[in-house]
């Protein structure tokens, strides 16, 4: 999916369904809470029954762009990209003129998750954007004509309002800035259009076009490239990402239309890392001469990536260790990061992970706690796990009237539910039963010293959370059951403990 030139013809158009923010779809057609034949149901649709409630209320909103268009004559594909933008322009006319008649549209809309490898590509971006410009221009004039509509028209506007790159990305940023009055605001969908042309790279990469392909062949890979996305639910995956990245980026006060730009970059950050080829060692030894010989190989390496410098395929350029750092603490690839101590310390990894492995024992408690600590972190993702299982859509559905952004509801919900007054819990803790934790995995070889030196460790750490108020209460028990009988582990558990919490004030 590039926007390239071919015999004089601009083969991108078509990907402007899947980048334009529109704003009529982002409004009127939000996954979140649609009204259907489910409603009043203890059940949320699945994906295809929301397409199709979708498709068949969208037949009332295009019946006014096909008596301003002559709908006749062949079926006309153009339908599918410039329908969007029509749209708009009935619904919401200064605010897309507004955008449409930025002095520098092209550039406004690129980003850095761009796809530059292929030149002609690259340059026929301008000439993309100046040609829909011009067919608006032409809309105006009362001489654009277009043929009859295609018949799955509704349909992939409905595909296009559920998980469209270009929709969900502006709904996404208008959860964290005021809900729905925000949505037709230049820079919003300034910073919606830059972010969805970032995705586009990412499902051009040999290994996601393998995938999406093995699911269905049929052409065009764009269409494939959007039913993925809505059997995905990409809209969920965005509302929670830009919601942990508000506040990672220490946006004071939350985030607002002045730096939405700033959200916008750390995403197209994200998705622009590219893969990397680091080199590894082959060893020979001569049948005969029993010489060793070492022979540098270069790997492809996509879901899993070493923290450090490498070297991009393709460009040879360095991958910064921020920028793998940033990918990883998105639901983006990497999905494994490996590293050594350099990542034990002053860095988060726990917007996206909650296990870690130990490829090695450390010496003494306190760097396996540090270790740990790099994924038991404020909002982690096991706490977001255990907060979205426990609640669930329909919790949060009856909580939004007041505020827009569903994970802000669920974080409330889990306040109002507390018996404590104390922020450790929801924010830092949130047990549920069977649901997820921090987990520790070590690899120890069996019958080896290791095994004593780990049963070591976890008593060490057992007795130094105790020193600091916060045990772990599975490794505590474990600790107090090798030592004293089951009867008394509960009221001497309570008695160890250091209570850091704040005195109670007399009044």
């Amino acid at each position: 999916m590039r926007f390239a030139r071919s015999e004089g013809r601009l083969t991108g158009l078509p990907l402007f369904s899947l980048i334009y923010p529109c704003v009529t779809l982002a409004r009127e057609f939000d996954p979140l809470g649609y009204p259907g034949p489910w409603t009043g149901e203890d059940r949320l649709p699945s994906a295809a029954e929301l397409v199709d409630a979708m498709a068949q209320n969208m037949a009332g909103v295009l019946a006014p762009l096909f008596a301003r268009q002559v709908a006749e004559g062949p079926v006309d594909e153009r339908w599918y990209w410039l329908a969007p933008i029509l749209l708009d322009l009935a619904g919401d006319e200064t605010g897309t003129r507004a955008w449409w008649g930025q002095e520098d549209l092209a550039t406004e809309w690129s980003s850095q998750g761009e796809d530059s490898e292929d030149e002609d590509g690259a340059s026929a971006w301008d000439d993309h954007v100046a040609h829909l410009i011009d067919l608006l221009a032409q809309r105006d004039r009362g001489t654009l004509r277009l043929g009859a509509p295609p018949a799955d028209l509704g349909t992939l506007l409905a595909q296009l309002a559920v998980a469209g790159p270009g929709a969900v990305m502006l709904r996404s940023m208008s959860r964290i800035v005021g809900g729905k009055g925000a949505l037709s605001g230049t820079a919003i969908r300034n910073a919606a259009a830059q972010t969805a042309r970032s995705f586009l790279p990412l499902f051009n990469l040999p290994e996601a076009t393998h995938f999406i392909r093995s699911l269905s062949a049929e052409e065009p890979f764009w269409r494939r490239a959007l039913e993925y996305c809505v059997s995905g639910g990409i809209q969920a995956v965005m509302d929670e990402y830009l919601h942990v990245l508000e506040e990672s980026l220490g946006l004071i006060g939350g985030a607002s239309e002045s730096n939405l730009g700033e959200v916008a970059e750390a995403v197209c950050y994200a998705l622009a890392l590219r893969t990397s080829t680091p080199e590894v060692d082959e060893i020979h030894v001569g049948p005969r001469s029993h010489r060793i010989a070492i022979r540098e190989q270069r790997m492809r390496n996509r879901f899993a990536v070493r923290f450090g410098e490498e070297r991009a395929e393709g460009t040879g350029d360095p991958t910064r260790s921020d920028q793998v750092r940033a990918a990883f603490n998105s639901p983006f690839w990497p999905f494994v990061l490996a590293t050594t101590s350099v990542g034990q310390e002053g860095l988060d990894f726990h917007p996206y992970c909650h296990i870690v492995v130990h490829w090695n024992l450390p010496s003494n408690p306190v760097d396996l706690e540090q270790r740990e600590g790099r994924v038991h972190r404020y909002k982690g993702h096991a706490i977001r796990k255990n907060l979205a299982a426990r609640f669930g859509v329909r919790a949060v559905l009856r909580w939004m009237e007041g505020n827009p952004d569903p994970w802000s509801v669920l974080f409330e919900l889990g306040v109002k539910e507390r018996t404590e007054k104390t922020d450790v819990v929801p924010f830092w803790v949130y047990p549920l039963e069977g649901g997820a934790r921090i987990e520790r995995r070590l690899m120890v070889l069996p019958l080896s010293r290791e095994v004593e030196r780990a049963d070591e460790l976890r008593r060490s750490l057992a007795v130094y959370r105790m020193v600091f108020g916060q045990p772990r209460q599975e490794d505590l028990v474990s600790y107090l059951l090798s030592r004293v009988p089951e009867e008394r582990v509960s009221s001497l558990g309570e008695q160890l403990r250091i209570d850091l919490s704040p005195p109670k004030g007399s009044g």
